[in-house]
């Protein structure tokens, strides 16, 4: 009970200081709308391909969003002195790295949702049932993204170059995840077959779960280094 207790305080903190000033999702979504709109016009997709355009499009603005939410997640922190802080208090750290995950993925789920219309405004998609097959990938990819990237935030935000050093990192982790994500979100808007999505959404949950693990089991070294 303690531990669910430090989780939902830490994740209430986070949210209500998101709500206050909206940093976050603003910037996620203004860097998702710039990313598809560069796409647009690079990839000037016929109806033939329409469909992988745009869930490539949609993916690729998820990962760069992603890294930025990730990043806002532990910049107060950091900034502070505040992990060090929660570090060497009685909470359970993979506690705290579920916080800042779960706080990482709402801030990602909001600005998804607003990618997704976008890229149906932008590639000429319909509003149909398609979307709504759209919904198990994009989940799923952003629970992954999240987790690997809060770790990887994490890491890097101990480093002078951690800026650039998070995408060196994320980008080619997450490629495997990245390929079976877009192509489940290319058979859900082309309306494949469900069973076209089956295999690649496997693939994703293995890759949520092994982020997940991964982040819960060494969340406690990174924050607690010197």
């Amino acid at each position: 009970m303690r531990a669910m207790g430090a989780f939902a305080a830490i994740l209430r903190k986070d949210l209500r200081l998101e709500l206050r000033s909206g940093q976050s999702t603003v910037a996620l979504f203004a860097l998702s709308l710039l990313i598809l709109v560069v796409l647009v016009f690079t990839l000037s997709p016929d109806p033939a391909n329409r469909a992988e355009a745009s869930a490539g499009a949609l993916w690729v603005a998820m990962v760069f969003a992603g890294m930025l939410g990730a990043t806002r997640a532990l910049l107060a922190e950091n900034e502070n002195g505040c992990m060090r802080a929660l570090a060497t208090s009685p909470i359970d750290p993979a506690m705290l790295y579920a916080a800042k995950l779960a706080a990482a993925f709402i801030f990602m789920t909001v600005a998804e949702g607003a990618a997704v219309i976008l890229v149906v405004l932008f590639f000429n998609l319909e509003f149909g049932p398609e979307l709504l097959r759209l919904a198990p990938p994009v989940v799923l990819g952003t629970l992954g993204f999240s987790a690997l990237a809060t770790l990887l935030a994490a890491i890097s935000g101990r480093t002078r170059a951690g800026d650039l050093l998070l995408p060196l990192l994320a980008v080619p982790m997450f490629v495997p995840a990245l390929i079976a994500g877009v192509k489940a979100s290319a058979a859900a808007l082309s309306g494949a077959e469900l069973s076209a999505m089956t295999r690649w959404l496997g693939v994703l949950v293995a890759f949520d779960v092994l982020f997940v693990t991964l982040g819960g089991l060494l969340f406690e070294h990174v924050i607690g280094e010197d």
